[in-house]
């Protein structure tokens, strides 16, 4: 039975009779009409949530979720990034508690959420809504214009701009979703003022099977501890430049850490990839394209390899730092970018980079039959001299 003046029994419209009450009137009639308010209950939040059930991954095999209310999640441990793929038009669904009094109790610039998403091959959107039930509904969110000539139903992200409304239901807060930044990682650094986060990562179909996707991969974070996160200089971005007939000198502006003094940095990581020429660059969200990310750590370690040794903040001087990459070889496509790592753990990419090494060779400003032609004409001893030279030149 319920507690007496509970919140259950007020929001049905009656409260709990006093004790001495309670045993007067104790009978098959008062126990019936709690179970009755109590099945009402139950109906009530199952009507209320049962978008949840609509689309949910199922869970993949020796995968154990948590429930609440029927809904199976997977609960996210502070700072542990987790690594799941997603079938096309699914989701699945995350939960998010902290009830550390110290970070309730830090200053509000600093008692912030760091939510993270990054795609490491494929298109997928984050979703997420604050203190309590119900999951957000992804297949919500696109909610066509009066004017739009559309069906009047809500569907699924990507959504139109000229066509649809944007608005999900039950969420507070979402990645974009118009199409535009597909396969781009997704940031969010929020006020920490609820002690839970209800987060659905969707997979939407349409976007994915384009790119050729048929189960998107990506890595999730939660932390709350955000100095210990490392944020790309500038924005992520990156500058090449050829030093060399086959090196090049990459330099990017140096990771940085608010508040300063949780942690610092440990090691820039230099990536290279060698691009095929079928490899294009396909929106402005995605580096290179939707089944090579390569501008998410994750994307990284699936589709590039470490060049050389790590290197530390020496490689920095007043914030800019550089590194010199040789043995490039001329007319090829190579990808670069670099992952900071804090000291903590945490790793963070920037925008990445593509450089083709290319020069002039002096062969052709001076072809052979050019050079025989003018060894003829200058006559044989002077002749042998300027070809030699002009052999030197090429």
């Amino acid at each position: 039975s319920f507690p007496p003046n509970s919140v259950a029994m007020r929001a049905v419209g009656w409260a709990m009779p006093a004790l001495p009450s309670l045993c007067q009137h104790a009978g098959t009639g008062l126990v019936r009409r709690t179970f009755v308010v109590f099945v009402q209950l139950l109906i009530l939040c199952a009507t209320e949530c049962g978008h949840e059930d609509i689309g949910l991954e199922p869970p993949a095999p020796g995968e154990v979720l948590s429930s609440l209310a029927g809904s199976n999640y997977t609960q996210l441990v502070e700072g542990r990034p987790v690594e799941h793929d997603l079938s096309v038009n699914k989701t699945r669904l995350y939960l998010y508690e902290n009830i550390n009094v110290t970070t309730m109790g830090l200053p509000d610039r600093y008692r912030k959420l760091i939510l993270a998403l990054e795609p490491c091959e494929g298109v997928v959107y984050l979703f997420v809504r604050r203190t309590r039930r119900c999951w957000p509904a992804p297949h919500t969110c696109c909610q066509p214009l009066p004017d739009s000539g559309l069906p009047p139903a809500f569907t699924s992200p990507p959504c139109s701009p000229q066509a649809h409304k944007i608005k999900c239901q039950w969420t507070h807060f979402h990645s974009v979703i118009d199409g535009t930044q597909n396969a781009a990682p997704t940031f969010f650094e929020v006020p920490l003022g609820s002690t839970k986060h209800l987060i659905s990562v969707y997979a939407p179909y349409e976007a994915n099977m384009k790119g050729g996707v048929k189960r998107p991969k990506y890595r999730l974070t939660a932390l709350a501890d955000i100095g210990a996160y490392p944020r790309p200089g500038l924005q992520g971005r990156l500058s090449a430049k050829q030093v060399a007939d086959m090196s090049v000198e990459l330099s990017w502006e140096e990771a940085t850490f608010v508040p300063i003094g949780i942690s610092g940095l440990r090691h820039y990581h230099v990536y290279s990839s060698l691009l095929l020429p079928e490899d294009k660059h396909t929106s402005g969200g995605v580096f290179v394209s939707l089944s090579k990310v390569m501008n998410t750590v994750c994307g990284l370690e699936r589709n590039a390899v470490k060049y050389g040794r790590p290197l530390d903040s020496t490689a920095c001087s007043g914030g800019q730092c550089k590194a010199v990459l040789s043995g490039i070889v001329p007319r090829r496509r190579y990808m670069f970018n670099i992952v900071a790592e804090s000291h903590r753990g945490f790793h963070a990419a920037y925008s990445g980079v593509v450089v083709t090494a290319d020069w002039v060779e002096t062969s052709k400003l001076v072809s052979d039959t050019v050079i025989g032609l003018i060894g003829a004409i200058c006559g044989t001893v002077f002749g042998v001299v300027v070809i030699g030279y002009l052999w030197i030149v090429k």
